[in-house]
Formats: C-alpha cells, sequence, structure tokens
C-alpha cells in the first residue's frame, strides 16, 4: 500500500512540475558571479574591441566596412535588410560581440529591452542602415517595436501550444 501511494505521489509530482519547469522567461537569469557578468566590463573579447554604446558600433561598423558595401547597404529595404544580412553581418556581430555569453555591447541592448539575440542583430543592422543614410537613428523607437513585434511572436508561440483533451461529447 505504501508502495502505491509512493508511486501515485511521484506521478502527481512529475504531472504537476514538468510543465512549470517548460515554462519560458522573457528575460534569460543572469547571475551576479558569471561569465556574462565578467564579460560586460571588458573593453574586448578574444581580441576583438567591444562597442560600449550605439554610437561606438556605428564608427567601428564603418571601419570594418567598404564603400562598396555601404553603397549597397543604401539600396536595401529596411523592412527586409535586417534578415537579409541576419547571416553575414548579423552573424559577425553576434558572435564578434559576443551576444550570446554577453559583453558590454549586448548588455546595453539589454538594457533598451532586447532580449532575443535576433532582435539585437535586426535592431544593429537597421540602425547601422540608417546611419549609413544619414538617416535618424531613432533607437528608443526602433527598440520599442523590436520589442512589440517579440511579445506579439511569444503570444502566438503561446496561444498554438494547446493540450490535446479527449472530448467524450462526441
Amino acid at each position: 500500500m505504501v508502495k502505491i501511494i509512493s508511486f501515485i505521489l511521484i506521478i502527481i509530482i512529475v504531472f504537476f512540475t514538468y510543465p512549470i519547469m517548460a515554462q519560458q522567461t522573457d528575460k534569460p537569469k543572469i547571475s551576479g558571479d558569471s561569465l556574462y557578468q565578467s564579460n560586460i566590463k571588458k573593453t574586448r573579447l578574444y581580441g576583438v574591441y567591444i562597442p560600449k554604446d550605439i554610437p561606438e558600433a556605428m564608427a567601428e561598423l564603418d571601419k570594418l566596412s567598404t564603400q562598396e558595401a555601404k553603397d549597397l547597404l543604401k539600396k536595401g529595404d529596411e523592412a527586409t535588410i535586417g534578415k537579409k544580412l541576419r547571416f553575414g553581418v548579423g552573424r559577425w556581430m553576434e558572435y564578434n560581440w559576443n551576444f550570446q555569453e554577453g559583453s558590454r555591447f549586448s548588455h546595453h541592448l539589454r538594457e533598451k529591452g532586447l532580449w532575443h539575440m535576433d532582435d539585437m542583430v535586426e535592431y544593429m543592422i537597421v540602425l547601422y542602415q540608417r546611419h549609413v543614410k544619414s538617416l535618424p537613428l531613432n533607437e528608443d523607437i526602433l527598440a520599442e517595436e523590436f520589442i512589440k513585434k517579440r511579445k506579439i511572436l511569444k503570444k502566438k508561440e503561446l496561444d498554438h501550444s494547446t493540450i490535446d483533451t479527449i472530448d467524450d461529447k462526441k
């Protein structure tokens, strides 16, 4: 009898805790003594200079980009440029500016409310295109647009994750 009760309790615990563990939060937990905390204080990571803010990032991208690349960027459409360059210059930024493990620049973007790496990358590509075109950057407005898009995507994701049940009324 004790074994049966123990077994039932284990099943109940597993059944109710599994969905809780599967919940995702919008913001990843970052511990106080993690690699992240160390990285956000450094000006260089793995030999690469890490900008501290958007103006420094624009200056770094200017140094790294050829005039030909800038001319092509000027011709692009803002609505699609982020997705088109995601795996080119976007991948370079994500990797070298250490968006995954944290850097002082990714921390700056997180402070603006951008937590998803794809959002950080696309945000920076759009900002750089605006910079190259000599348009106003409107950093905060653009960040809010990305935050809203991410919330909509998250809501759609949650709306589509349903539990199938047996309907015995049929």
